[in-house]
Parts: C-alpha cells; structure tokens; sequence
C-alpha cells in the first residue's frame, strides 16, 4: 500500500529518494548515527512489547496490599502477583475510586528539600505510608458501596511488576507495533528521530527521506512528530515539523490538515480504515513542511533592538506561560544557541532554538509541547513580536523575578 509515494501531489521527491538509496542529506551524519531505523524501532518496541500481560478481570479479582519491599501495590489474588502503580496507573485508580490524585501520588513520591531536582531527599516513603494508602484505597476504590466490585476491566501489567494503567473494559488498545508498521509502509526510508517511550506509549519523530524541498540553505529539513499511547495517555497523532541538522532542534505548528486522525480506544477497531486516514492525514501535512522551513527560518528577521535580553526572555515565558523553574536551564541553552548563532541569537529565531533545545532534556509531554509553542513562535506576525517587545520593553525587576526568579547573575 505505497500510499504517499504514489498519491500526493508534487511529491516526486518520495520515490526519488527512495531510488537514490533512501539519503536525508540535510541531517548531520554524527545524527544520523543517533537515529534508528524502522526495523531498529520495531525491534526496540517488540523486546519491550514482550514485557506485557494485560489482565481483564474485577476489582472483586484484587485488592490494595503493601509488597515485600514496603512498597503500595495491587495483588492479584488469582496468580498472586503484585504489581506497583505508575503515575498514569495511580491517576487510573484516583479517577475510578472518586478520591484525590494528588494525595494517591504525594504518598508514593519521596520527599525533598525544596522544589529542585537535585535537591536532597528530606525523608523516603516507607511501609507506613504504603499502608495508609492501602487504607484509602479500601475505603475508596475497592469499597463495594461506592464503586462496582464485579465489572470486568482491563488491567495494564509488565513483567517487571508494574501497574501501568486501569482501563475500562471497552477500551481498545491501538497497537504501537501496528502503528510504526504502518508509518513504515506509507513513509518508506524515514528515519527515527528522537524516539522516546516505551512499549505502552511512543513519541517520535520522522525524518523524511530527500527533505520536502531544494533550498541553499541545507541545514534544515522536514519531519514528522507523531506518537500514540496504548494506555490512553495521547491519542494518535502526527503533526509537520522542522529540524535544524547541526543539533536536531524541534519545531512543530499545530496544522492537522485534511482529515485529522483522531481515533478513540473503544470499540472494534477498523485497521484497514485508519491506514487510509492516517495516510490522508500525512498527504496533507507533507507539503506544508516547505512553508515551515520559510517560518523557521523567517524568525531570523525578528529582532530584539534595543530591548534587554532578559526582559525578551521574561516575556516570552509570561505570554506562553513557561514556569519559573525552567527559566535558568532555558537561558543554558540559550548561551548554547548564542556560540552558534552569534549575534542571530537575539531574534525570535534565538528564543525559538533555545526553547526546542531545551526541551529535548524535558519529559515526553512537555518535549511536545514545546516544540509546538515553538511552532507557534514560527508562526508571529511581525505586528505580534512589535507588541511582545513592547510589553517586554516595560518590565521591571519584579516582573523579571516574578517570571524568571533571580537569574541577573546568570546574563553577563
């Protein structure tokens, strides 16, 4: 089903690069040596794959228990095996049990000095903390009054002794293997990028093969960020994106065009059905990654002038609303881009790679969600960064320790 090499237009360059032994010159070699392939992908998803044992039964099937190494966990009666909640587990049972997230996690988390993460432990979690939520958990989830006992669920599990999600019994799960086998047929010679997750949920992005276009300046190319959870932690999704090769930062603009593949986990599942959609998807999107590269690349046009740095820096986390902590390994990488762009750094194409770079060291989620802040950066009329510099140019000492905390020892 060689679906985009044969029907979207203007995209000779698919089957050529596939012709020409499926080359994505505008990625550095030393990054290319960091990516995987589709079978290296396939491989890394199937070894963890294995790791699964989802078990559909009643909650009257288990009950809250602390293990052998004092820790809160669900056991298993019929196979008398305990399993440990993850965060999105944990959430599961907080939503199912109609009691409080943030205690359920709070009570499992260690606590530290302050808010740094490399802050010291102040006191671990012990078993008489495991046991109050054993407590909480009898008198919320597994109480017959409040939720029903007998109704059979999907209980996501893994070798090594987790619980990883409490799902409904309609849930259906959307495979990963499927999914990357199915990008693998409908973008044939891509290369994976930045491949995080794990067998219950993948992020990702494509590199495409011959980049989308001809252009002087080869340091920049096109791709995909796609992903999809088994567990319901993200729906599917592919969004266009581009990459800068000297250090693979991100940008993703949020431009689901043509049919958007939003899938829901219910229900009998119509694979041959959402190929087609997903490959619909990505036709659409393909050709819009030329114009991105146009929008990244744009940016280098929007100056800071005679605003301070740091005031543009505040102000960008203040209209994006980027949290505080962030503020000093944000500015890290912006002196990183600074030794690469030289005086190119004050512009909003600066803040941009700051922000994409950056967020390759955060998790999954906010990794996203930078990039797509990024996108839409990319995507500032030149009326709408006049106006942020404006804004930018009336901060004073307390807006910037408010929006960034004390970091003026920091800027030189």
């Amino acid at each position: 089903m060689q679906v985009l090499g044969s029907t979207i237009a203007n995209a000779a360059h698919f089957t050529d690069s596939q012709e020409k032994g499926k080359e994505i010159k505008h990625v550095a070699k030393v990054w290319q040596n960091q990516c995987l392939t589709y079978e290296q992908g396939l491989e890394k998803v199937a070894v963890e794959q294995s790791q699964i044992q989802d078990i559909r039964s009643p909650l009257s099937h288990w009950e809250p228990t602390v293990n052998s190494e004092g820790k809160f966990a669900l056991l298993h009666k019929p196979s008398l095996q305990s399993f440990v909640p993850t965060e999105k587990a944990t959430r599961d049972m907080a939503v199912l049990g109609f009691t409080s997230e943030w205690f359920l996690a709070d009570m499992q988390s260690d606590k530290k000095m302050n808010a740094s993460e490399d802050a010291a432990v102040r006191f671990r979690r012990d078993r008489q903390d495991a046991e109050v939520l054993v407590s909480v958990l009898n008198a919320t989830l597994f109480h017959p009054k409040r939720v029903e006992q007998d109704k059979t669920r999907l209980f996501r599990t893994w070798k090594n002794g987790t619980l990883r999600a409490v799902l409904s019994e309609q849930y259906t799960i959307l495979n990963n293997m499927w999914y990357l086998e199915t990008l693998q047929e409908l973008i044939p010679g891509g290369l994976l990028s930045h491949w995080r997750g794990d067998a219950d949920t993948v992020f990702g992005n494509i590199l495409i093969p011959d980049t989308i276009r001809e252009e002087s300046d080869s340091h920049y190319g096109g791709m995909l960020s796609v992903g999809n959870s088994e567990i319901g932690l993200r729906r599917l999704m592919s969004l266009p994106s581009v990459f800068r090769a000297i250090c693979m930062n991100g940008c993703i603009w949020e431009q689901e065009k043509g049919e958007a593949v939003n899938r829901v986990h219910r229900g009998e599942i119509d694979y041959d059905g959402l190929k087609v959609e997903i490959a619909k998807n990505l036709q659409a999107q393909i050709p819009l990654l030329s114009d991105g590269i146009n929008r990244v690349l744009g940016c280098r046009l929007y100056k800071m002038g005679d605003v301070a740095t740091v005031n543009v820096i505040a102000q960008l986390f203040i209209d994006f609303k980027l949290p505080k902590s962030q503020a000093t390994k944000f500015l890290a990488n912006y002196n990183v881009e600074a030794g690469i762009l030289g005086s190119e750094v004050r512009t909003a194409f600066g803040l941009q790679s700051a922000l994409t770079r950056l967020g390759q060291e955060l998790d999954n989620d906010t990794w996203v969600k930078y990039d797509q802040i990024a996108g839409k950066i990319a995507s500032l009329t030149p009326d709408r960064w006049d106006g942020m510099l404006k804004r930018a140019k009336t901060l004073d000492k307390n807006d910037l320790e408010k929006s960034l905390g004390d970091i003026s020892h920091l800027m030189g």
